[in-house]
C-alpha cells in the first residue's frame, strides 16, 4: 500500500509540473454568414458562387452563423442542414450568434457554440458581394472635369480613390467599389482588402489583397513590402510559397498575364 501511494504521488508530481495544455482566450478573425432567408437552396447557390469568385480567401475560414434577422427565430430552419452546406463549401462552421433563447438546444444539436461578439469584430461574408469595413474610411471625393475652351459644361463628376489612413487590423474587410483602393498603412495578418479597380499599399502588406475584384484585368496591385498571405488579380492569386525568394519583403507590381497573377520587383 505505501509503494502504491508513493506512485500515486510521483505521478501527481510530474502531472502537475508538465501541464499537457494551456487555455488561453484568445481573439481572432472570424467571418460571419448573415442568414436573411430560410430558403437554403437560394442561399447555397449564392454561396457557392461568392466562395467559387474567392476561394483562398474563403479557404478552411471559420464562420460565424448569425441568426439575428431571421423573423421568427430558426423555426423549422434546419440548422444541420446549413452546417452541412457551410463545410461543403470549404469553410469551418464553428458557431452562431443572436440565438433567441428558445433556440439554443437547436443551435447546440447542430453542434454549433453560442458566441458573444461584438459588430467591430467581425467581418461578413455577404450574399451578394464583399463587406466594407467597420472603420471609418476616408469617403471617395468627386474628380470634377474643367470644361473645355469652348466653354462647354463639364462632364459629370467621376469617384476618385478610396483612400484608408489608418493600419488596416486583422479580421477587417475594406471594399473600394467601383474605385481604386489607396491604403497608407500597414495591413495585418488576417486583414482583407479588395479594389474593383487597382490597389496601392504604402505600407507593409501582411493580410490579403485583391485588385479587380469584379473582374477587371487590367487591374494592377502596388505594394510598398510585400509579406501577403495572399495576393490577386481578377480571381487569379499566388500564395506566399509561390512568391520568390527575392521578392519577399520587397516593393512589388501584381498583374495578369496570361490568366496567372504576375509579380515583379519595383
Amino acid at each position: 500500500m505505501e509503494a502504491v501511494s508513493k506512485t500515486a504521488v510521483a505521478v501527481a508530481r510530474v502531472t502537475q509540473a508538465r501541464a499537457s495544455f494551456d487555455l488561453k482566450g484568445v481573439t481572432a478573425p472570424v467571418t460571419v454568414l448573415r442568414l436573411r432567408s430560410r430558403d437554403l437552396n437560394m442561399v447555397d447557390r449564392q454561396l457557392r458562387a461568392k466562395v467559387t469568385k474567392l476561394p483562398q480567401f474563403f479557404q478552411d475560414a471559420p464562420v460565424i452563423v448569425d441568426l439575428g434577422e431571421l423573423e421568427g427565430g430558426v423555426g423549422d430552419l434546419s440548422l444541420p442542414t446549413v452546417v452541412h452546406m457551410l463545410r461543403a463549401c470549404g469553410v469551418v462552421p464553428v458557431g452562431a450568434i443572436n440565438v433567441a433563447d428558445g433556440d439554443r438546444e437547436a443551435v447546440r444539436a447542430a453542434g454549433l457554440a453560442m458566441v458573444q461578439m461584438g459588430p467591430a469584430r467581425t467581418k461578413e461574408l455577404p450574399a451578394e458581394e464583399p463587406a466594407e469595413a467597420p472603420t471609418p474610411a476616408a469617403k471617395p471625393e468627386p474628380k470634377m472635369v474643367a470644361p473645355d475652351r469652348k466653354g462647354e459644361p463639364a462632364a459629370q463628376a467621376t469617384p476618385g480613390p478610396m483612400v484608408i489612413r489608418q493600419a488596416v487590423r486583422s479580421g477587417q474587410v475594406i471594399y473600394a467599389r467601383n474605385t481604386d483602393l489607396i491604403v497608407l498603412a500597414p495591413v495585418s495578418p488576417g486583414a482583407q482588402i479588395f479594389a474593383d479597380g487597382n490597389v496601392h499599399v504604402y505600407s507593409t502588406l501582411r493580410g490579403r489583397a485583391m485588385a479587380g475584384a469584379q473582374g477587371m484585368v487590367e487591374a494592377r496591385l502596388f505594394v510598398q513590402k510585400l509579406e501577403a498571405e495572399l495576393v490577386a488579380i481578377a480571381g487569379a492569386y499566388v500564395m506566399p510559397d509561390d512568391v520568390p525568394e527575392s521578392l519577399r519583403g520587397k516593393a512589388v507590381h501584381a498583374y495578369l498575364e496570361n490568366g496567372e497573377c504576375r509579380l515583379t520587383g519595383l
